[in-house]
């Protein structure tokens, strides 16, 4: 038997001793309710409904005025708020909210099932904050019932507002490569990372809080993870912050992440014009040389089939190594670097100067670029797809292993400005990244990608694809 067989079948021991099953977890952003056929249509059936809550618009992070006096106060429930819990909100009385919610699998696949329960619970919480703002919301699948909740991270403010601005983001996973320890530090270092990567595709960095989201099913474990987190703040300068946690007993580890900037987020959609370019940081598709190393080792037709494509499971294996040690490590570097083309907050937008808009290649993957194209209401062609292995991509699409290819977790940064900008950046992205052109828009009017026909091979999601014109 492979050494590497040994290996894996040493550590699903190891996921059973805990009472987990390795290969019934989502690795990375792949545990996310679909975004495109669920989460979006859900809360859109949610706006104007709950007229005593404002639900923020759709962005990367949630961004707000910092006010004097701020802090955090966590509350997690069930699929349902108490009496208790609406009287306690009375008594809090916050003015926003970031949310992560678990479901199980059945209100996941259902927009109409998952938005009844968020709309109840939504309701209670807008009856005991009249007038709260729901920020970011971050939501996960489960297969263990015992494991649903929704975590609400309050923003408690008082005083007038400070000349800067809050950026907050939550985002948690279960683990990143159930084939190695879930205690590994990589993995912790990838889930926190992955927290912060939605608030460095804005620029946003400066005074970090990490209010942890962590669970596992047992309390050494949880220390563990805990302990890699204050391990990796030090590498970002960020604090880490005692926060309520959930308590389930299955794996789980994220954050609710937030910074300070005195900078305009990358937002402005209607600044996006003809003859601006896609840039991309780094190729997309971390998640594929994982999957396919998992499920290979499960399957040995499967790796029969990876030698007919010219990969032994060595090679994987040094694929999915390769991609580990890139999403483990922080995208503050772009951050920093992005932060250097956006406006102060007193300054106009200047396309001559200024980044336009950014987001993160994440779970929805290239699919990211079409829901630029649709808040930008423009036209956008893309004449590259890089991906970090396109054949273990293609590979883990037609066997079914993972419907996007294209996916990632702490991923690459997708960028649009002018050339002009670009060029500057690309400067300052290249001695840690291999920054590209990928595309350029074309006009405005009615959103719509154009892509490469080759899409095709890397994307089995049809609600994915159905957004790409290919050719």
């Amino acid at each position: 038997m492979h050494p590497l067989v040994n290996k894996f079948k040493r550590n699903v021991a190891l996921y059973k001793s805990l009472g987990v099953n390795p290969t019934a977890l989502a690795t990375g952003c792949s545990v996310k309710v679909d975004l495109v056929s669920v989460l979006y249509p859900a809360i859109s059936s949610l706006r104007g409904k709950l007229e005593k809550m404002k639900i923020s618009p759709r962005r990367d992070a949630y961004v707000f005025p910092t006010a004097e006096q701020q802090e955090i106060e966590r509350r997690i429930y069930g699929l349902d708020l108490t009496e208790a819990d609406v009287e306690d909100l009375k008594r809090l009385r916050p003015s926003r909210a970031v949310v992560l919610s678990q479901v199980g699998q059945e209100l996941a696949s259902s927009a109409e099932k998952f938005g009844q329960v968020v709309g109840g619970v939504y309701s209670k919480v807008a009856e005991g904050s009249p007038g709260i703002e729901i920020g970011k919301g971050h939501s996960i699948v489960t297969t263990e019932q015992r494991a649903q909740f929704f975590l609400f991270d309050y923003v408690k403010q008082e005083g007038q507002s400070t000349p800067e601005l809050t950026v907050a983001n939550n985002d948690t996973i279960q683990v990143i490569d159930p084939t190695e320890e879930p205690g590994d530090f990589r993995q912790s270092a990838v889930a926190l990372a992955n927290s912060l990567n939605d608030l460095y595709t804005l620029g946003a960095w400066r005074e970090l809080e990490i209010y942890p989201v962590v669970d596992a099913p047992t309390d050494e474990l949880r220390k563990k993870i805990l302990d890699n987190y204050n391990s990796f703040s030090g590498e970002v300068g960020g604090k880490v912050l005692q926060v309520p946690q959930p308590s389930t007993g299955t794996l789980l580890m994220g954050a609710t992440v937030l910074v300070r900037s005195r900078r305009r987020p990358p937002f402005f959609f209607d600044e996006v014009s003809e003859g601006m370019e896609v840039l991309l940081t780094r190729p997309m598709g971390d998640l594929a040389p994982i999957n396919v190393y998992m499920v290979s080792m499960m399957d040995p037709d499967l790796i029969t089939e990876l030698n007919g494509i010219g990969f032994t499971i060595d090679q994987v294996a040094q694929v999915k190594e390769e991609v580990l040690s890139t999403i483990s490590k922080p995208n503050l570097p772009s951050a920093k670097a992005i932060e250097q083309f956006l406006p102060s907050l007193e300054e106009d937008f200047d396309p001559e100067r200024h980044i336009a808009v950014t987001t993160d290649v994440s779970g929805p993957g290239i699919y990211v670029i079409r829901e630029l194209a649709e808040l930008s209401n423009a036209r956008i062609s893309l004449w590259d797809v890089p991906l970090t292995s396109p054949e273990l991509s293609e590979f883990a699409t037609r066997n079914f292993i993972i419907p996007n290819g294209t996916s990632g977790t702490n991923g690459s940064l997708v960028i649009i400005a002018s050339p002009k900008v670009l060029d500057q950046l690309e400067g300052k992205l290249s001695d840690q990244y291999s920054p590209r052109r990928i595309g350029k828009v074309i006009g405005k009017g009615e959103p719509k990608v154009e892509a490469p026909s080759k899409l095709a091979r890397y994307v089995m999601a049809e609600s994915y694809l159905k957004g790409f014109d290919l050719r």
